[in-house]
């Protein structure tokens, strides 16, 4: 009898011990999560008018609104006219988006996607990341003839590319819902603006306040397909 409860006992003891050392499973972390082709389905003003449907404004262009994060922190999306919106607020915006169609030609293999780098604290959760889009224009006088529209003076030495950056910029994403995430733009958000000179150094442009970026609310969807190919299939579709 004492060697039955003695086996039992080293039984409870070797299953809890080995119950112990079972993997917990953890939550994937959020640059993993992140990665892929997403596309903006909606989009919300966060401001004074906060919750108004803006994603009309900010997806001007024949093509969808997509970005795609790779695991090298490299970004490749049709998003310019977004992250323009952002940048330059709702009225300035405004008086531009009729011309975008020009201004990013995405049709064009030879101009090609809006790009830029990502990053936060890999193989962790976190709610909040970093963005700089690298906002190529075809030329520098295209930039300089938006710039004028919007009454914004161009940069002492005018480039045909602008770096915004937007760093904690929150985002939501968990394995809940891996194929939906939010980004929120929002007064924690700090943004900073960059041309480079000839030595590739970056320098501060203040051609426009950073306090006036457009606060936002963002969803994106997670999409199959390459980001090459949705931009190829939408402008098959509108020719």
């Amino acid at each position: 009898m004492r060697k039955l409860l003695f086996q039992t006992l080293i039984f409870i003891i070797a299953a809890g011990f080995l119950s112990s050392c079972e993997e917990v499973d953890k939550p994937t972390p959020t640059n993993e999560l992140m990665q892929g082709v997403w596309e903006l389905t909606e989009a919300y003003d966060a401001g004074e008018n906060g919750g108004n449907d803006i994603i009309n404004k900010v997806s001007p262009l024949a093509v969808p609104n997509l970005i795609s994060l790779n695991s090298t922190n490299g970004v490749f999306s049709t998003s310019a006219p977004l992250f323009m919106y952002i940048v330059y607020g709702d009225s300035k915006f405004m008086e531009v988006s009729s011309q975008l169609d020009q201004a990013f030609l995405y049709a064009d293999s030879d101009f090609g996607l809006t790009q830029g780098e990502w990053s936060l604290t890999k193989g962790t959760t976190t709610n909040h990341f970093a963005i700089e889009m690298k906002m190529k224009f075809p030329t520098a006088q295209t930039i300089t003839t938006l710039l004028n529209m919007m009454n914004i003076a161009p940069p002492a030495f005018v480039e045909s590319v602008i770096y915004h950056k937007f760093v904690n910029v929150k985002v939501e994403i968990d394995d809940d819902n891996p194929d939906v995430m939010w980004w929120t733009f929002d007064d924690e958000t700090i943004p900073e603006y960059n041309i480079k000179d000839e030595n590739l150094n970056y320098v501060l442009w203040n051609g426009i306040s950073t306090n006036n970026f457009s606060r936002c609310s963002l969803k994106f969807e997670k999409r199959i397909k390459a980001i090459d190919d949705i931009v190829s299939d939408s402008y098959a579709v509108h020719e």
